[in-house]
């Protein structure tokens, strides 16, 4: 795999590493002239320094980990303590391919005790030296089974390699509760944060996992970079947290660019810092309203469309199983399930919002169930957007044979149709940047909530 090499310069550690090597030369005597004690005896205070950081203060770190510069970054809670144990707590999927043996997009919790130390080479390296099965798993020389391996056609096979990740890091330096490291084998830089010893692992990881989520979700097509310049950058693919992304307006296929980033609890960072139209970022924070700022320059932000762009978006499929709902709404299905009852013993399973392009109209679609069949009473809308967070759906004809059929006989159903086609509409979704669930309200505490298919 390529590697992206970087490095953090320490001065302090690359005068151990060089007076290191005079010594090894006999140059003792030029050695007392400028430090009171020799190399060696500085990097063995070296060692019991970073070791008292790693374990202060209840010992417990987050860590930025990324196996090499081509996958997404992990985070791991790691706990250190004096006896030289360590607890590695992480959510991913890798996690959750040790747990089942099989691969895919979801996520397991997992945490398992082994050693550390702080050991000596040409500077001060935290060293996980014993195995841990949630952790070493990037540095096991295996076939990733999601590459393909041996007997695929399209991949190669990692069998002697797996995903190249370290084990060992140097240790460049420590500022505000951050060490920064260096992986010792393939050189990524990974930066580990103090944490509160009173969190617990399994909610803080969970959380984790819940921020990914609230960043990017596969159903939603594109989210934006937006500079300070007024210029916005597309990201496409932000599930799978290796980003595509291109300047808008400029060509997607010759132009788009790759960039691997971690879900951190708090926002997200890119890998290694990244330029775009003169503008160097790396790490942004969730916001209050669910947007992204990127922290570096306190101006640049990462947003998705308006919530009426995303809700009248012609490629996507809105549904709501009536679960989630209140006022008025609540009132009309409870009388629709009652008139569904006394006309053929029917129930309402569900109701969604889709576009025919063939006709240039929104659909309202009922599914009810009778016995093993299945009917879809279905009307129609025109959409139009009246400001960022508001929609107004107009009655655009009579619904579809079914759909009168169904409406004469139970009222309720057509008194459905007219509330949402009756008032303008005001939406509140999940999550800024991934509105996955939408609310549309009208006239206050009247709702449904539709979830994204």
């Amino acid at each position: 795999m390529k590697k992206q090499m970087k490095k953090f310069f320490n001065i302090s550690l690359l005068t151990i590493v060089a007076l290191s090597t005079l010594s090894l030369s006999s140059c003792k005597n030029e050695i007392d002239d400028i430090f009171d004690e020799d190399a060696v005896t500085r990097l063995e205070k070296a060692k019991v320094e970073f070791s008292n950081i790693l374990t202060d203060k209840g010992g417990k770190w987050q860590l930025e980990y990324y196996a090499n510069g081509e996958e997404p970054g992990y985070i791991y809670l790691m706990t250190f303590s004096k006896d030289g144990s360590v607890t590695i707590a992480g959510n991913n999927k890798w996690i959750n391919y040790i747990k089942t043996g099989s691969v895919s997009n979801t996520a397991s919790y997992g945490s398992e005790v082994s050693m550390w130390e702080v050991i000596a080479d040409n500077g001060p390296v935290l060293s996980f030296n014993t195995y841990n099965k949630y952790f070493h798993i990037f540095a096991d020389p295996y076939d990733i089974p999601s590459m393909g391996g041996a007997t695929s056609d399209d991949d190669v096979n990692e069998n002697g390699y797996g995903h190249e990740g370290d084990y060992e890091f140097d240790i460049m330096k420590y500022s505000g509760d951050t060490l920064y490291l260096t992986g010792k084998k393939y050189n990524l830089n990974m930066i580990m944060t103090r944490v509160d010893q009173t969190v617990d692992d399994e909610v803080y990881m969970n959380e984790v996992v819940a921020m990914a989520d609230s960043f990017f979700n596969a159903k939603v097509p594109q989210v934006y970079i937006n500079l300070p310049n007024g210029v916005r950058w597309i990201v496409k693919n932000g599930a799978t947290s290796i980003l595509k992304m291109f300047r808008e307006g400029a060509d997607e296929i010759s132009t788009a660019e790759t960039h691997n980033v971690i879900i951190t609890h708090d926002g997200l960072s890119f890998m290694d810092p990244l330029t775009i139209d003169g503008y160097t970022i790396q790490n942004f924070t969730r916001q209050a309203d669910g947007s992204l700022l990127c922290r570096d320059d306190n101006e640049t932000t990462m947003t998705a469309d308006p919530l009426a762009v995303v809700f009248n978006n012609t490629n996507l499929i809105w549904r709501t199983d009536f679960k989630d709902i209140a006022g008025r709404f609540a009132e009309l299905v409870a009388q629709l399930a009652e008139e569904l009852k006394d006309y053929n013993k029917s129930t309402l399973q569900y109701a969604q919002i889709d576009y025919d392009a063939t006709n240039a109209v929104y659909r309202l679609s009922f599914n009810i169930k009778k016995s093993t069949y299945k009917y879809n009473p279905t009307f129609f809308f025109t959409m139009q957007q009246v400001s960022d967070s508001q929609v107004k759906l107009t009655v655009a004809a009579q619904g579809d044979k079914m759909g009168e059929n169904y409406a004469s006989k139970c009222p309720a159903i057509r008194s459905i149709v007219d509330e949402l086609g009756s008032a303008t509409i005001d939406l509140t979704a999940n999550s800024l940047l991934a509105p996955v669930n939408m609310k549309t309200s009208v006239n206050g505490n009247n709702y449904i909530v539709w979830n994204l298919q």
